[in-house]
């Protein structure tokens, strides 16, 4: 034997035994490596083979007392290639973060062995192909985002097998087919985001089972059919966006027991007949755009009470009557735009005085 090769000999054995000698999940974490294209430097200088563990110094690595992997944050770390299934080895992990990368290819469908898992966030990537089941079935998981990639399909039904979810993020994809009724199996669901998708079909009525629900956003879909919230406890609703649908009715008088709403959108839906009432129980509402639809009627006095309100938004509808004057008690108003409809009379002196506007457009 050459010195030349007993020198590779020695080098391959040296690599052997320090791989060998570093704890599983440091195992595991190296063999990710190989579904990259190239290594971040910060990982290329502290994921070492050399090490015993992956706790002392690795990039991005956080570990319990007994040196197994709990998590895992490489946000932005420029990493390009694909996510290994092995990543589901590491079965203590609780919080995966690999926002804001390279990641393409489909989502590995071995996450049904991730049973500790209770955060993870893959947006921000070029990631496609369909949501994998795997990911439904982790009964622990409270985060989960996908947001901002490249997945198609529909949204698996078994969705609702994750009743310990409290925030789901699926906005800007590709996703079809309906929001799937089992939804309301989630009930701790506090934000939903489904937003700039192609959805389809009706809002299931199961929504209405999640009282505790914060923030829902659904816009730029093809939602069609009634809108069917505010049935069930709405009380802790803070933000609704329904824009960009193609719903068919009215807004529901029943929105008005959604009393901590603040921020609602409903902007191009196709929406007929008129404002509710019951929108002056919303005293909390600070931003309401109901703009571009098909709604008639008298603009309701009831508005007067949302002392809240800054944003009031009823462009481009086909409202008439007379602007109520009780719109002059909104003292925290800055923008009201009431033009393109068919409106009459004069504006009322009570909303000249509103000390605070900087936008009347009517």
């Amino acid at each position: 034997m050459t010195m030349g090769w007993f020198l590779f000999f020695l080098s391959c054995m040296f690599y052997v035994v320090s791989v060998s000698s570093l704890t599983p999940d440091g195992v595991t974490l190296l063999s990710l490596l190989r579904h990259w294209k190239s290594l971040p430097p910060s990982i290329n200088a502290t994921w070492l083979p050399s090490d015993s563990t992956p706790c002392s110094s690795w990039a991005g690595v956080q570990c319990d007392h007994a040196h197994h992997v709990v998590s895992l944050n490489l946000t932005a770390f420029g990493i390009t290639g694909q996510l290994g299934p092995e990543i589901a080895n590491i079965t203590l992990l609780h919080y995966l973060d690999l926002t804001n990368n390279n990641l393409y290819g489909q989502i590995p469908n071995s996450f049904n062995n991730s049973h500790n898992l209770k955060f993870l966030s893959l947006s921000h990537n070029q990631l496609s192909g369909e949501i994998p089941h795997s990911l439904t079935q982790i009964p622990p998981l409270q985060l989960l985002d996908l947001s901002y990639n490249n997945l198609k399909g529909s949204i698996p039904s078994s969705i609702g097998n994750m009743t310990e979810l409290l925030q789901l993020y699926l906005q800007g994809n590709h996703l079809s087919g309906t929001i799937p009724e089992s939804i309301g199996n989630c009930s701790k669901l506090q934000e939903l985001f489904l937003y700039g998708n192609q959805l389809e079909g009706m809002l299931p009525h199961s929504l209405n089972n999640l009282n505790d629900l914060s923030y829902f956003d659904v816009a730029n879909n093809r939602l069609k059919g009634p809108i069917p919230l505010g049935h069930g406890t709405c009380k802790k609703l803070v933000f609704l966006d329904l824009s960009f649908n193609g719903f068919s009715g009215g807004l529901p008088s029943s929105l008005g027991n959604c009393s901590g709403l603040s921020e609602f959108a409903a902007v191009n839906c196709n929406l007929v007949g008129n404002v509710p009432p019951s929108f002056g129980l919303l005293t909390k509402l600070s931003v309401l755009h109901l703009s571009d639809n098909h709604l008639s009627g008298k603009i309701p006095t009831e508005f007067g009470n949302c002392k809240s309100l800054t944003t009031l938004h009823l462009y481009s509808n086909q409202l008439e009557g007379t602007i109520p004057s009780e719109l002059g008690k909104l003292n925290k108003l800055v923008d009201l735009e009431l033009f393109t409809n068919q409106l009459t009379g004069e504006i009322p002196l009570s909303i000249w005085k509103i000390k605070g506007l900087e936008y009347l457009v009517v």
